[in-house]
């Protein structure tokens, strides 16, 4: 896989975080933090963005989802902070978009 970025941390889906399934595999979930250059009114700005990828061992294969969102912010400490949350609450790919918008109305 290419690089998504810069590696922020690992996070593991325990049994009891997957009530109501009857997963039994290792879930692991890898965040990302994404730096893309690009113009706003021709100033050269610095967008971060993030990258959640979700890897299920299962026997001897790994299913892998990911989910990038490019472009969320030019401040740095923001992207850090919501990084923080996204890993603390085992945030998958596919919660990423509705999470990251309930994130941005509290510090918009």
């Amino acid at each position: 896989m290419r690089s998504l970025g810069t590696y922020y941390g690992t996070t593991l889906l325990q049994e009891k975080d997957s009530k109501g399934t009857n997963n039994k595999n290792k879930i692991e979930l890898e965040y990302y933090k994404i730096k893309k250059h690009g113009f706003t009114l021709s100033k050269k700005k610095t967008f971060y963005g993030i990258a959640v990828v979700k890897k299920e061992y299962i026997e001897d294969k790994i299913k892998m989802e990911k989910n990038v969102i490019n472009k969320i912010t030019t401040n740095e400490r923001t992207i850090v902070n919501i990084i923080e949350k996204l890993k603390k609450c085992k945030v998958t790919p596919i919660a990423l978009d509705d999470v990251l918008t309930d994130l941005m109305k509290q510090t918009g």
